[in-house]
Order: C-alpha cells, then structure tokens, then sequence
C-alpha cells in the first residue's frame, strides 16, 4: 500500500512595530499563515506565496522555529519566523480577514488546540527549534523537545 506524505509550512511574521500577523480562516478561525508545500517547491517558495496568497505581502524567511509531526495524517509542518517586507494586507477565499495584532492579542486570538501551542512556541523562541509530534484527533502532543540551534563544532569548513 502506498503512503502519501505532506509538508506544510507556517509563518510568524512580524512587522517594524514588532506586530503578528493573523489571518482569519473560515475553518480554524485566527491562525498565522501558511499551508501545503507544492511538487517541485522549495520550503521558502512556499512559504513566501502562501503568506502572499493569504494576506497580500512580501516577507523575507529569518529563521526556523518548530517542526511537527502529525502522526494520523503523515504531514510535517515546518514553521518559520518572518519579516514583513513590502505589501497591503488583502483577504482571499482561504482568509476572510487579516490584520496586525500585538503579541498578547495574538496569542489570545488563536484558540484551535494545535494552532495555539505553536504559536506559543513562535512567541518564545530564544535559539532553539521546537520538535514535536502529535495526535490531531485528541490534540495531543506525543512528543516535545527543544533543541538548540546547530550542534556541530563551530569549525569552518575553509
């Protein structure tokens, strides 16, 4: 029997008032942007036209934060810290509104279980990559760490 895998990416983007962006799913309610990586798409490519399509603006990549394992739906989520970089925000069919939102209303603002936990991970990240898996029938974590960013030996190839 053949298995399929999914990855999907998200975006905590911040702007120069050090605001999330937000937009609101006419499924999951607030939640950060992002969705399915698409064949022969690299993770940064996806990740830049998904917040484009959801939002209307351009941001850079500036870092990872978590990855996380759905174990009933054989997807990995990947979720990268952002900037804003150009753009007005825009609505689309998969975000019925969108909008800058401090850091608090955020967080506050996100109630689906497994949204809410990352997004806590995406506010708290201090140099370490959240790893986790979990069961999205019951939103239970099955696994969590944290590992600190490279554990190589700090040496140049040169």
């Amino acid at each position: 029997m053949e298995k399929n895998h999914f990855v999907a990416v998200g975006g905590f983007v911040t702007n120069e008032k050090e605001e999330v962006l937000l937009i609101k799913s006419p499924l999951r309610g607030w939640e950060f942007p992002g969705g399915m990586v698409e064949p022969g798409e690299s993770l940064t490519e996806a990740l830049i036209r998904e917040v484009k399509e959801e939002s209307g603006i351009n941001v850079s990549i500036t870092g990872i934060i978590g990855l996380y394992k759905n174990m009933e739906a054989d997807i990995v989520n990947i979720d990268f810290c952002c900037k804003y970089e150009s753009g007005e925000l825009l609505t689309s069919d998969e975000s019925i509104e969108t909008g800058w939102f401090c850091i608090e209303d955020a967080k506050r603002m996100i109630t689906y279980p497994l949204y809410a936990a990352r997004i806590s991970n995406m506010i708290s990240n201090a140099e370490k990559v959240y790893c986790s898996a979990f069961l999205k029938s019951s939103f239970a974590f099955t696994e969590i760490m944290e590992l600190p960013v490279g554990t190589g030996i700090g040496k140049d190839e040169n």
